[in-house]
């Protein structure tokens, strides 16, 4: 039996967490799921389907942010059974999910291993797991965390797992499993062939605006109506959604949890030669020896597995420490479940010596710091001396940047325009050497993809690791490319496109991450940044991996030198932070949002006078926040929380809460100075909404989130008379899959330059784009003009202008699109698209002619001369910085950006297609080994 342990992500001053993948045959372990886990696998093409378990060292976001994006996506792909272990608080933290993950046909088991519960190890036919649990200095466990919890809360934290996630179910037959298979595949016919999306039924804008008006109708009439049968509490209708369940209230706990995995018993080898001497020749009856049978012989005689089979041995032992400050240094040096591992060991000798001899390898997870304490270093050198040790820990390790492609083709577009598109910040050199911390050869630097081989032979494997360029070196290649290709020069005539106004006031969008639903090499999920000078910082949507996202963007701990358009490093950014807004409850759009405010919280609450901050976002995520804030604190008592339903524009709310958010949104307005802040509804999920802020400089930004085509977002970006200077809008699906965007509740690329239009806005740019889709999006001037929305019809005409009675008509009511829709859930994280749809559109883009028409049908150039003459168009692309004089000039560099993915693409096929070349020829390789292996019988050696 073939199995290793594999480093996914080492530890570094941008992620915390160490993750580590173990490769069996029939499964994977994953140890810890940080923020980013799922992207760096599609990087570096690591395998998690067959995810049969995850270990968490910490029930913290560092440890965990990247498990409820991980969820959505393998429930969606169908795995199932999958069981979750962890310390105290793991079930409430996945309990908390609920307001955003509903996929009860997983099947979760929980398994919450407490420091005294020895029933709570993990056992299966591939590895043994138990925890050792470690504390900070002066901390005193409490019962529930050392012993079983059976309270009601318990139970109740338990019950919402199950009504979210589901509960295990028994292991289908093989025969179960290729029945499931085929209907799996006839159901994926079956909705290819319907082309439906997330909802049961396509939406055309109109008929669910009217739809949503008769439902919130009717639940002001039934509310009245219970209103008045009413009593008592008893007689109110239980709530029937699982993120409407209170779930109790606990504690948040500094415990750390190592882990001892021992592999499963390796069968004896087979004595050929004892086997022929007992009369059996070679063929089914040796199989049926090694599996354990009895067999007969040709001369009638039975031959059992004793006299021609080995006996079987036990596999190896890894460690897996995660000591987060020097603090936890003596719980862990101290506790004596590391003893008999450890040289020396007068307890049980001869036992302790064969769990030495066993153990192969430590990897140390370690904050900053405790590498270098001398406590640690002399009790890690008390290993047996034969043990691979790799220390992961930020001294040791490389900042590096392991997203070499979104690197590369961010690299070549700055050489195009180095004001737009910002390198990422990296090192590829560490603080300190690794001899410092033990001077020993078998002490190395954990790499991503670095593999340690227990079975069949102990071996360090660094075939696969990749050699990391730094942002230099890339830098560097492009501008040897561009000074080959002329197209691929900066633009002096683009670079001299001036704006009016004081650059001083200039409006500023970085978006941080453009993709949708799942992150993907080249685009991350959607989060946007403002830094308004003077006032502070704001985030628009902060979806995963947003926090290391902003470190190499601006710099941490020193400023990013590549990014000329915000003068500030990551911890004064997020010192100055004053607003962050959730436009919706999908998960791509808010799951970065708890390591932010944990992040600002513990940066904040150091200084003398210690800022508050303001969350504008749904109700929903202020339940999610709270609940996830028994787990990790995240300084809610400093928050200042806004529902966007309450700020809706032209809304009167006039209760207590109404009240409150009034005054929250006068404290925003102050911090920011701006004149005006307002939300709609808009047409995507329940409780999704756009934005509007206007500053006393002048600006005006309107953020659409997710959504259709939605009149009450053209009424909130006209509304005061002033056009948007910004309309950062959602540009999901190319044109030819308006299909897709109507089920999906998206919107097309021209849809987004129809939307510019009926705002008047001055400068269009588009975000969130399907990650099937890495070249620039094409939109049509002549399908721009032809959309419309309801109560507005035709868009195009509010570009040239209307009159005030039509504009009064227009925005005198604004419709709720409101939170009827209960039973539609976050289909998060699931993606898109296929793998098949996106390589045909790689390959479609690569055939079609670089067009001087740019972004436009050829025969509507005149028309696109038009839209132009009166709107400015770009196309955001992860970590750049767009002013309005970017916005305008990007529309003379479209066609040598458009230049630059396409030379990607290529590039991006050329390594697809070696690396599917290489991976068929190891596994030919593999089974001619095989084959050789099973001829050796024949030979002269004695077994096999």
């Amino acid at each position: 039996m073939k199995w290793s342990v594999q480093i996914v992500r080492p530890s570094t001053y941008n992620v915390e967490s160490t993750s580590v993948l173990v490769h069996f045959p029939t499964g994977r372990y994953l140890f810890n799921c940080a923020e980013g886990t799922q992207r760096l696998s599609f990087e570096n093409k690591v395998r998690v389907s067959k995810l049969s378990a995850v270990f968490l060292t910490r029930v913290d976001w560092s440890s965990m942010g990247g498990l409820p994006g991980m969820l959505l996506t393998l429930a969606d792909s169908g795995s199932r059974n999958l069981t979750i272990s962890g310390g105290h608080n793991l079930t409430h933290a996945l309990a908390a999910t609920r307001h955003f993950i509903l996929r009860n046909e997983m099947g979760i088991r929980v398994n919450e291993m407490r420091d005294k519960d020895v029933a709570a190890a993990y056992k299966d036919e591939n590895l043994t797991v138990t925890a050792v649990h470690i504390y900070p200095d002066g901390y005193e466990a409490t019962s529930r965390e050392l012993g079983a919890d059976e309270s009601e809360d318990a139970e109740v934290r338990r019950r919402l797992v199950a009504r979210s996630l589901g509960t295990q179910q028994p292991q289908p037959t093989a025969a179960e499993k290729r029945k499931s298979k085929k209907e799996a595949s006839r159901q994926q016919q079956l909705q290819q062939q319907k082309k439906k999306g997330y909802y049961d039924e396509p939406c055309d804008g109109a008929s669910l605006e009217q739809k949503l008006q008769m439902l919130e109708k009717q639940q002001q009439m039934d509310a009245a109506r219970m209103k008045k049968r009413a009593r008592s509490p008893e007689q109110t209708p239980r709530p029937t959604h699982a993120s409407d369940l209170v779930l109790p209230r606990t504690e948040p706990t500094p415990a750390s949890i190592c882990y001892i995995a021992e592999g499963p018993e390796v069968p004896g080898k087979f004595d050929v030669q004892a086997a022929k001497a007992l009369g059996l020749k070679q063929g089914p009856l040796y199989g049926r020896l090694t599996r354990g049978e009895s067999v007969t012989a040709p001369d009638g005689s039975t031959v059992h597995p004793w006299q021609c089979v080995g006996p079987a041995r036990q596999s190896g032992i890894f460690i897996i420490i995660d000591c987060p400050t020097t603090a936890y240094v003596d719980s862990l040096v101290n506790n004596p479940r590391f003893t008999p591992y450890l040289d020396a060991c007068s307890d049980d000798g001869e036992k302790s010596m064969a769990l030495q001899k066993r153990l192969l390898l430590v990897v140390h997870s370690l904050g900053e710091g405790v590498a270098q304490d001398g406590r640690y270093r002399e009790w890690a050198a008390r290993f047996p001396k034969h043990v691979r040790h790799m220390v992961s820990a930020p001294e040791y390790v490389a900042d590096d940047n392991p997203f070499q492609r979104h690197l590369r083709v961010q690299a070549a577009m700055s050489v195009i325009d180095p004001l737009a598109y910002v390198l990422p910040q990296s090192s590829d050199k560490p603080g300190l050497s690794i001899r410092s911390f033990m001077d020993s050869s078998n002490a190395i630097v954990p790499k991503s993809l670095m593999t340690f081989d227990v079975e069949p032979k102990p071996q360090l494997d660094s075939s696969k690791v990749l050699r990391i360029q730094s942002p230099e070196e890339m830098l560097q290649w492009a501008q040897g490319r561009a000074g080959v290709d002329k197209d691929l020069q900066t633009s002096k005539e683009a670079m001299g496109v001036k704006v009016a106004g004081n650059d001083k006031d200039q409006l500023v969008v970085c978006p941080i991450g453009t993709g949708s639903s799942v992150p993907s090499i080249y685009r991350n999920v959607s989060a946007n940044i403002i830094s308004v000078p003077g006032y502070g910082g704001i985030v628009l949507d902060c979806g995963e991996s947003t926090v290391a996202l902003l470190k190499r963007f601006l710099g941490h701990p020193e400023r990013n030198p590549y990014n000329k358009r915000i003068n500030l490093c990551y911890t004064e950014f997020v010192c100055s932070l004053r607003l962050l807004y959730i436009s919706h409850m999908h998960a791509d759009h808010h799951l970065g949002a708890v390591l932010l405010l944990h992040e600002w919280n513990q940066l904040t609450k150091r200084l003398d006078e210690k800022p508050r901050l303001s969350v504008v976002a749904p109700a929903r995520f202020l339940s999610w926040i709270e609940d996830f804030s028994g787990v990790q604190d995240l300084g809610l008592d400093r928050i200042d929380f806004v529902s966007c339903h309450s700020i809706r524009l032209l809304h009167d709310q006039q209760d207590a809460a109404g009240r409150k958010d009034c005054a929250n949104v006068a404290k925003i307005k102050r911090d920011l100075g701006l004149a005006d802040l307002a939300t709609c509804s808009v047409i995507h999920c329940p409780w999704a909404y756009g934005l509007s802020m206007t500053h006393t400089s002048g600006w005006k930004l309107v953020y659409s989130g997710d959504t259709r085509p939605c009149a009450n977002l053209v009424t909130l970006g006209r509304h005061g008379n002033k056009p948007p200077t910004v309309l950062l809008h959602e540009a999901t699906h190319s044109d030819d899959l308006i299909q897709d965007a109507i089920a999906k509740r998206h919107t097309t690329v021209s849809e987004a330059v129809a939307m510019a239009l009926g705002m008047g806005a001055e400068n269009l740019l588009m975000t969130h784009f399907s990650q099937r889709c890495l070249s620039l999006p094409r939109w049509s001037a002549a399908k721009a003009k032809e959309h419309g929305v309801p109560r507005y019809g035709n868009l195009y005409r509010y570009s040239i202008g209307q009159s005030d009675a039509q504009s009064s008509v227009a925005t005198e009511d604004a419709v709720d699109e409101e939170e009827q829709q209960e039973n539609v859930e976050e289909t998060g994280s699931a993606g898109d698209d296929d793998a098949h749809e996106a390589e045909n559109v790689l390959l479609r883009e690569l055939s079609e002619p670089l067009s001087d028409a740019e972004d436009a049908d050829s025969v509507a150039s005149e028309q696109t001369q038009d839209i132009l003459d009166h709107l400015s168009i770009a196309s955001a692309f992860d970590m750049s910085a767009y002013a309005p004089a970017d916005i305008a000039r990007y529309r003379f560099n479209t066609r040598r950006l458009r230049k630059v993915l396409r030379e990607e693409i290529r590039l991006f096929i050329a390594e697809e297609n070696d690396a599917a070349n290489t991976e068929q020829k190891d596994t030919a390789d593999c089974a001619k080994n095989q084959v050789g292996d099973a001829k050796k019988p024949k030979g002269k050696k004695k077994g096999i």
